[in-house]
């Protein structure tokens, strides 16, 4: 199959569904003698299984005249509107697995699912933690949460197949396996998928990374970071920061996360032959690991980089010339695109300018996927440090090794304890006079290093996009706005 645009999955996939596990019919072998189970229990069961779970929920929510939610928002409401029987009817229409896929192939399938489920009781575990109104809501997001992998795992195999090699290796990068091995974004197949489903607001709105900054959503993107390394032994660089960080979010000690993460491994482990996982899932020594937690966040050394693609900028370059943006959001994404996929920039975001020009918040971005603790960085512009000189005009900024001895402590406090690296690339957006946000650019890592060619790459996609939005703004209306001051760049 040749390449896709997200959106363009819909068309290919939209029929199809999730493959029933070979485990899930013993697993619930005694619904049908058993009227009275504890629907939260049968639940439980189902969320085991992320392609029974997924028809369950668009079964429950094509019901006509629901009295009490316009949508079901969790597996125990599904299954308490469609009943047994209902269920039952569910786990007869969904295509099993070893019809679907060799055994190979199912084995890679089951690694996935495994992680869905590991996610789905992770971020339940916590929302108890955190006294939330319907943790069955979160806990159904995680199982959803990596829907692109579940479904091209399940029907487009072979490309998922060097991914999933790829991420084997703890020290390569969802977003980098991605973009050497799919040339996509599984995040955005999902959202785009989970919408023509019509899934639950809480399960898209937590595939859409700048909703890092919102509570529930950024437990969701924790857990599916910690089912990761729970697949991995626990042996993933980045460990020990997102223990830090689920410490910080739940407001206990390390000790507590913990003590919560080997309680959902215990209880994963019970039904690890249903994902045909032969070893346990192992503990977490917190003695291992405690002497690393007070550290800063660190950019673990790549197994790669990202190798630009000329042909993706220049698709960028004519779009933005075409003069046929419909709104600020193409151009951003176009803008963002070919930063990321164009010039091989690890981590793009644009962060808008809002609250009366005073905070810079993450609105869009790329290749940061599964870096909640990035994705949720935002600027204050009230105090007098380096990104509130660019808000002043159209500039650009490259932080580099020449400069970084002057400039690092300009950076505001806020931006240097999210990256990990000390050279970037920032550009102030502006539609003629007016101020719309900053592009953020870096390499993730000291090892990919930026250079003068990126630069130049990069300042020329953002003033084509600074164009695009002056024109947006003069179609819609706007008063002309005088010509900005040529755009400088500061070093």
């Amino acid at each position: 199959m040749g390449k896709h645009v997200p959106g363009q999955w819909v068309g290919v996939f939209g029929e199809r569904g999730l493959p029933l596990l070979p485990g899930t019919r013993g697993l619930l072998a005694d619904l049908d003698s058993d009227q009275i189970s504890s629907m939260r229990l049968v639940a439980r069961l189902i969320q085991r299984d992320p392609g029974l779970a997924l028809s369950v929920v668009r079964t429950a929510n094509a019901v006509p005249h629901r009295h009490f939610h316009s949508e079901v928002v969790s597996l125990d409401e599904a299954a308490m509107m469609i009943g047994i029987q209902g269920i039952l009817r569910c786990m007869e229409n969904v295509m099993p697995l070893e019809r679907l896929l060799d055994p190979a192939a199912q084995a890679r399938y089951l690694q996935v699912a495994a992680r869905s489920a590991y996610t789905a009781l992770l971020a339940e575990v916590w929302g108890d933690i955190r006294h939330d109104m319907i943790p069955a809501e979160v806990s159904l997001a995680g199982l959803f949460y990596n829907l692109g992998e579940l479904v091209l795992a399940a029907h487009e195999e072979r490309r998922i197949q060097r991914y999933l090699s790829l991420m084997a290796d703890s020290s390569v990068l969802p977003h980098e396996a991605e973009y050497v091995a799919l040339d996509l974004s599984l995040r955005a197949v999902g959202h785009q998928l989970a919408e023509s489903w019509q899934l639950p607001e809480m399960v898209r709105h937590c595939m859409r990374p700048a909703n890092a900054r919102h509570l529930r959503t950024l437990g969701v993107m924790l857990a599916a970071k910690l089912a990761r390394e729970a697949m991995r032994g626990w042996c993933s660089p980045g460990l020990v920061g997102d223990l830090r960080l689920a410490a910080e979010y739940l407001d206990v000690d390390a000790e507590t996360v913990v003590t919560q993460i080997n309680r959902v491994s215990g209880e994963f482990n019970l039904y690890g032959d249903l994902y045909g996982i032969m070893a346990p899932i192992p503990e977490l020594q917190i003695e291992d690991i405690a002497g690393q937690l007070p550290q800063g966040p660190t950019s673990p050394a790549p197994a790669f980089c990202l190798a630009p693609r000329s042909d993706r900028f220049a698709q960028a370059e004519a779009r933005l010339q075409a003069a046929a943006s419909a709104d600020e959001d193409e151009v951003v994404e176009v803008l963002l695109a070919g930063l990321h996929h164009g010039l091989g920039l690890n981590r793009v975001v644009f962060a808008r300018l809002e609250d009366g020009g005073e905070r810079l918040v993450p609105a869009s971005m790329e290749g940061t996927d599964y870096e909640p603790d990035f994705n949720r960085a935002t600027i204050d512009l009230n105090g007098r440090h380096l990104l509130t000189v660019l808000m002043r005009r159209p500039a650009s900024f490259w932080l580099n090794p020449g400069n970084v001895a002057e400039m690092w402590p300009q950076v505001p406090e806020s931006l240097r304890a999210a990256i990990g690296v000390q050279e970037f690339f920032a550009h102030s957006l502006f539609a003629g006079e007016h101020p719309v946000g900053m592009v953020y650019a870096d390499r993730r890592s000291r090892a990919c290093a930026l250079d003068k060619r990126a630069l130049a790459g990069f300042n020329r996609l953002t003033t084509l996009a600074q164009a695009e939005l002056l024109r947006l703004q003069q179609a819609a209306g706007a008063r002309p706005r005088p010509r900005a001051e040529p755009i400088r760049t500061l070093r």
